[in-house]
């Protein structure tokens, strides 16, 4: 746990040689530090020094109750930062690759490299978050239920085919756990979020690496991101099938660990 000079204080997880080039993994919406602990220490093992920040509301972090805006999650990353890891290669997965493209619009000083995972350009318009706050016939929403999501929900949302049953049950876990105002305001505060426009303004290594399973982010979305980024090196990796939570499936820890370290490598 550390203590921020944004106000709150931050669980965090690190694995690795200090003095190694360091690593920020940014987990996603309602996830935690478990959410890359199967990748960091075989990035670590690769030479690196991982640290696994967890965002305001989740894991041991703090839990106001405010709207996690985008902009406010990225400074708190970079205050870690600024206190802990230093200049870093950026991993951010669904919410927190938002985060990770906000620090290097913001804070390109602390940005060796992006890696994006299950990512887009824009939440605006997302009909996938509008569900998640909004529900449909199937599902009364987040607002509804006040954040109280059920056993059911939950079993679903955080379902994966890991190979490990403790991975599976601690994500769920996790987010049985979360105050019903997180799931809110993690959600609500990233509602209108459009980055279509400002892209352009990273000039740092990007790569994008998406499941073609995923039912968040489609193959439009992916193209949109692409067409947003003003990246002078960009690698764009597709997997077969796989979906949002593409680091949490069968076997692709060590794939996805793979595909991090040869691109912070290449440059």
């Amino acid at each position: 746990m550390i203590e921020l000079r944004t106000g709150i204080k931050m669980g965090y997880r690190e694995v690795g040689e200090t003095g190694s080039q360091s690593v920020v993994m940014i987990h996603g919406a309602t996830d935690s530090s478990l959410s890359f602990s199967q990748v960091a220490p075989l990035v670590a093992d690769a030479g690196y020094h991982v640290f696994l920040p967890e965002l305001r509301g989740h894991g041991e972090s703090d839990k106001p109750d405010e709207f996690y805006k985008i902009s406010l999650l990225a400074e708190d990353i970079a205050a870690f930062m600024e206190m802990r890891a230093g200049p870093a290669h950026l991993v951010g997965h669904s919410i927190g690759s938002f985060v990770a493209q906000e620090l290097a619009i913001t804070r390109p000083d602390l940005v060796l490299s992006l890696t994006l995972i299950g990512a887009s350009d824009k939440m605006a318009g997302s009909k996938a978050l509008q569900w998640i706050l909004y529900g449909a016939d199937d599902f009364p929403g987040a607002l509804a239920l006040q954040g109280e999501m059920s056993d059911e929900f939950l079993i679903d949302w955080t379902s994966s085919d890991n190979e490990d049953a403790a991975f599976v049950q601690g994500t769920f876990d996790h987010a049985k756990r979360l105050p019903g105002h997180v799931w809110i305001n993690t959600f609500c505060g990233s509602e209108d979020l459009n980055n279509s426009q400002r892209l352009a303004e990273i000039t740092l290594p990007v790569q994008i690496i998406w499941g073609t399973g995923d039912d968040f982010y489609k193959k439009q979305d992916q193209l949109s991101l692409i067409n947003s980024l003003g990246a002078d090196m960009m690698l764009y990796i597709q997997k077969p099938g796989k979906g949002h939570n593409v680091h949490w499936e069968k076997g692709m820890a060590k794939e996805i660990a793979e595909d991090i370290c040869r691109f912070m490598g290449s440059f």
